[in-house]
């Protein structure tokens, strides 16, 4: 299942596509993620994780900025999800987003892939794990 929110914020408009399937499901966003767009990426990322995918996969390779209230919303996303036992991971392959998790040491707190077929296979091993458990 595919669904698409558009914002039309003052400015860069914030675009987010969520994609669901039976493994994971990916929020993929784009433009800025700034002050101005965290409110509503936090509602989706917080929405999501209640529906309890295996996998939370927050896509932010088309991120052009991202402030700190963005990173707040990605280390509050990781948290939540981890509390609510669903595998998370984001996608930053660009400097806006890369960079400044690798500076604070936001990578230590959850998991951050370059590639989307990274953050996908290791959602694999998650469901491939819970089912050998459960």
């Amino acid at each position: 299942m595919v669904h698409e929110t558009l914002s039309c914020l003052p400015g860069t408009p914030a675009r987010t596509l969520i994609t669901t399937t039976a493994g994971e499901t990916v929020v993929a966003v784009s433009a800025e993620l700034d002050l101005r767009s965290t409110d509503r990426l936090r509602e989706v990322l917080a929405d999501e994780t209640a529906l309890r995918p295996l996998v939370l996969i927050v896509d932010a390779t088309e991120v052009t900025f991202c402030s700190v209230s963005g990173l707040e919303v990605l280390t509050g996303a990781a948290r939540a999800a981890d509390a609510a036992g669903v595998a998370f991971a984001v996608v930053a392959a660009g400097r806006a987003v890369l960079r400044p998790l690798r500076v604070l040491g936001l990578d230590r707190e959850m998991r951050v892939v370059e590639r989307l077929a990274d953050a996908v296979e290791a959602g694999s091993a998650a469901r491939n794990l819970a089912a050998e458990v459960g």
